[in-house]
């Protein structure tokens, strides 16, 4: 085999585990899983080691660790890149271009970031608050292997209009309730409600319900207008979260639907199964679909029966 297939033919198995959009291999689990674990590790010995006396009596195990995984992130990063060609879809064959528009991604600007704090490191960067951030970071590296976070993504793009308009509404309030107190407390309490953005801040608190106490109005005007603020927050704040919540559960109803209904149907099902009966459940465009009530496989698609035409008189 000349040299270049075989370089190809490796790229092309390594793509095959680092491929996310396609059916993953046993090899591809055991890796998301030990580099989920090296994740965790990663990011604990980060949160010790910012406590002096754990840093001070494990501080060669934190480098150890921090080296380690620097170059696991670093070479995954590279062969990430050096694969990209070889992803399912094809949309990254070119070479250059392609291997540059993966770089332009979310997921691979999130594995750039966690070799990041390394590289900075190189280059004599000394806070080690602002490394000790970019290494924190690299938990979103889980997002990748993690459902639950497409499907919140697919909630907020599904839902995005409405969203946007409770947002607008948020703004609204807050730009008029802030101005609004403002010019009702900020002759009596001029050290605090010094501005509109000062009183911005107080309505933050009480859309939130949070009422940190630090600015707190005194005039009977200003109470009845926080009454009205808090009434107004709670109300569009329990919409907001009943908005995600309808559609986070609209679309985990959808993607059980689209899994039940990627069940394939087995050849031996009817051996298998002969007592299995036909349960229509609806599809959409005038079709049905059977499942097994034992194993949930798909028995075949199922028309509605049309009434039976009936001659006139």
């Amino acid at each position: 085999m000349p040299p270049n297939q075989g370089i190809a033919a490796l790229r092309h198995r390594l793509s095959a585990v680092f491929d996310d959009d396609a059916p993953q291999s046993l090899v591809a689990r055991v890796f998301n899983v030990l580099l989920a674990l090296l994740i965790i590790v990663n990011v604990g010995a980060v949160i010790l080691e910012s406590v002096e006396p754990m840093r001070i009596k494990h501080q060669l195990t934190f480098m150890a660790i921090e080296h380690v995984a620097t170059v696991i992130f670093a070479l995954e990063y590279v062969l990430r890149v050096w694969t990209a060609v070889d992803l399912h879809g094809g949309r990254f064959q070119e070479p250059f271009w392609g291997r540059l528009r993966y770089m332009g991604g979310f997921f691979p600007i999130i594995d750039l970031i966690a070799v990041l704090p390394a590289v900075l490191g190189i280059f004599g960067a000394g806070d080690l608050r602002v490394l000790r951030l970019l290494r924190l970071l690299r938990m979103l590296k889980l997002t990748r292997h993690s459902s639950v976070f497409s499907l919140l993504w697919a909630v907020l793009k599904e839902e995005s209009r409405a969203i946007m308009a409770l947002i607008f509404v948020i703004c609204l309030t807050l730009t008029v309730s802030g101005a609004l107190i403002y010019m009702v407390e900020g002759s009596e309490q001029p050290t605090l409600f010094t501005s509109i953005p000062a009183g911005m801040w107080w309505a933050i608190e009480t859309i939130t319900t949070v009422g940190y106490g630090d600015m707190v109005p005194v005039t009977p005007a200003g109470r009845i207008l926080g009454g009205i603020v808090s009434v107004i927050g709670i109300g569009t704040l329990a919409l907001f979260s009943g908005l995600i919540t309808v559609g986070y559960l609209n679309q985990l109803k959808l993607r059980r639907e689209q899994a039940g209904y990627a069940r394939p149907h087995h050849e031996d099902h009817d051996q298998r199964h002969p007592q299995a009966k036909i349960q229509p459940y609806s599809a959409g465009h005038g079709t049905s679909v059977g499942f097994c009530p034992h194993c949930g496989g798909v028995l075949k698609h199922v028309h509605p029966a049309e009434p039976p035409h009936q001659s006139p008189g």
